[in-house]
């Protein structure tokens, strides 16, 4: 067998092809002359400035040749303009397409297959196009040929995935990390529930499409189409740890991202938050997700009271601190973000609470906290419909008196009934009773 592919190699008959086609299609004599003394070898370029050689031009010989339009490949012209500006002899192959430069049969330069242990096989021509991040910026490829990663990028950032995923250091730490993560090995990767071919690409665009189905402990949302899982697909994709070298890079510059208030809470917040608007019981994070725009909540709260609570996140909920040491918003973000949430906050304030004025009993508001509080609380206040109380920012960033005015007035369009003498009837000396009970409750196991 090793002596049949050393002396019949699968490049040789590709090149005998081409060099007949080559005559056959001369359209005059120095033309024909020239690919009849074609040499039927390896065709090497030695990329120095990649520090990587490719051979893919030993069966894809015709990729600069316009007489090979219309062949098929292998023999085949590479399509669009592309190599007008990326000859091969200065960029070969693999920098865009993936694969194994060096190999010089299919299985093992397309580096496809089980047996292969190439961890970068060749890219399906859908996800092409995040090759092309890796040298040229957003405001470049969106008019060039490199619409569908500039679309991927902005998905990304819109539709919250900064919320749960760090990328350069700022995001979420409910996910992973992607720095990097477009040209992680294949081993990196839980592939058992792939159900197309074990391949990076696959486990992405599959992962988009069915988060749990792939790892079934992902607390990822997808909501995408079809179109914007390929989208994003590419995107992450183009998430590359290795540099190209600079005098290979075009305009390289970050997206141009609004600094907005707005902006920056759909890219942090509404991923899990959504408009704000609603409470809603999450059945991926199996908790409910406060509605921070509602306005009985507004009215209790104040800047101080909601710049903690992002600053410091809710330990023991998915709830990140996006303070600067944290997740990476600056200050000056965490402020327009505030500044956003409450913009529609009633004029109006609740009435005060005066905690102080009660001496509460913690044994009677443990008992009301039973009959009242346990079905959306839990048992110990670990939460479940109803928030964690046991939280720490809850515990030491909720007041007393905030405490006690949530639970007399409730909260209107959530769980949160109102409990006070115009809800279910608990007197205010009973609402002291049960904040009471409630603060102790960081020190029950």
């Amino acid at each position: 067998m090793f002596i049949h592919s050393e002396m019949s190699p699968q490049w040789k008959p590709y090149q005998l092809e081409y060099r007949d086609l080559a005559i056959a299609n001369a359209k005059d004599a120095d033309t024909k002359k020239t690919a009849m003394t074609m040499d039927i070898e390896v065709k090497q370029i030695y990329l120095g400035g990649l520090k990587r050689i490719d051979r893919c031009t030993s069966c894809h010989i015709g990729v600069e040749n316009p007489m090979m339009a219309k062949a098929l490949l292998p023999l085949k012209a590479h399509s669009g303009p592309y190599l007008k500006n990326h000859p091969s002899s200065k960029f070969g192959c693999t920098i865009c397409h993936n694969g194994q430069g060096r190999a010089v049969d299919m299985k093992n330069a397309h580096g496809l297959g089980h047996d292969t242990h190439w961890d970068l096989p060749i890219l399906p021509l859908k996800y092409i196009q995040s090759a092309c991040a890796s040298c040229h910026d957003s405001n470049m490829l969106k008019d060039k040929g490199g619409d569908k990663v500039v679309k991927g990028e902005v998905l990304f950032r819109e539709r919250g995935c900064k919320g749960c995923h760090k990328l350069n250091g700022v995001g979420g730490v409910i996910g992973k990390a992607l720095d990097g993560v477009g040209s992680q090995p294949v081993a990196y990767f839980p592939m058992k529930n792939v159900r197309g071919d074990k391949t990076v690409y696959s486990w992405m665009k599959e992962h988009f499409d069915d988060p749990r189905n792939i790892v079934s402990t992902s607390e990822m949302k997808s909501d995408f189409t079809d179109e914007e899982t390929d989208q994003l697909t590419t995107y992450v994709l183009s998430l590359h740890s290795d540099e190209i070298p600079k005098k290979y890079r075009r305009f390289l510059k970050e997206p141009e991202v609004p600094d907005t208030g707005e902006y920056l809470y759909k890219m942090y917040c509404g991923a899990c938050h959504a408009s704000g608007k609603d409470s809603v019981y999450d059945e991926v994070f199996k908790r409910t997700i406060p509605s921070i725009e509602n306005p009985s909540f507004l009215k209790a709260v104040d800047r101080k009271y909601l710049k903690t609570v992002i600053e410091e996140g809710r330990a023991g909920t998915q709830m990140t601190a996006w303070k600067s040491s944290a997740a990476g918003l600056t200050n000056a973000q965490i402020d327009k973000i505030v500044d956003y949430i409450i913009k529609d906050k009633p004029a109006e304030a609740s009435e005060a609470f005066d905690f102080a004025a009660y001496k509460p009993d913690i044994r009677n508001g443990e008992e009301l906290y039973r009959v009242r509080c346990v079905s959306c609380h839990g048992k110990k206040g670990e939460g479940g419909v109803g928030l964690n109380l046991r939280n720490p920012v809850v515990q030491k960033g909720a007041t007393a008196e905030f405490l006690a005015i949530t639970l007399r007035d409730g909260r209107e369009g959530t769980h949160m009934a109102a409990f006070g003498p115009n809800g279910a009837g608990l007197t205010n000396e009973n609402i002291a009773d049960v904040v009471a009970y409630v603060k102790t409750l960081s020190t029950k196991k």
